[in-house]
């Protein structure tokens, strides 16, 4: 049964209705309905929305030099004792600017120095259900290696 607005509809009526689409889950790629894959839920496309984000250094988007992440700039820098601290703040500075209906709950950075390796797992939930927790995970590692 597809909604009448989907608009006018509450998030978690949108998510229940197999008709209804958020959004486009990115990096693009065929989708069984068209050419984009699509999210169907608001989960799907809050995780595909943070990733996205996460990943974009900042100055790379044209005409919105802001946008993105100071995440690879401080992965560039030299180690110290407060790595950690600065890739948190990196992603809660970010976070807090581009989807401020996004609530961070966790960020958890682990290093492994000998194979030049990042990983970074965030658990959050959305302003609109609070209770409901996700997680995405980053797997950040020098290629060529």
């Amino acid at each position: 049964m597809a909604l009448e607005n989907p608009r006018n509809a509450a998030v978690r009526t949108r998510d229940r209705d197999p008709d209804t689409f958020i959004g486009v889950s990115l990096p693009f790629s065929l989708g069984k309905n068209g050419w984009f894959k699509a999210t169907k839920t608001l989960s799907e496309q809050t995780k595909s929305n943070l990733k996205n984000l996460l990943l974009t250094v900042k100055g790379e988007r044209l005409n919105q030099p802001e946008l993105g992440c100071d995440l690879f700039n401080v992965l560039f820098e030299p180690m110290d004792d407060n790595l950690s601290g600065k890739i948190s703040t990196s992603i809660r500075d970010a976070v807090s600017t581009w989807l401020p209906h996004v609530i961070l709950k966790n960020v958890a950075v682990d290093f492994t120095e000998d194979e030049n390796l990042v990983n970074i797992s965030i658990t959050f939930s959305t302003s609109i259900d609070p209770g409901a927790t996700d997680s995405i995970t980053l797997n950040l590692a020098r290629d060529g290696e």
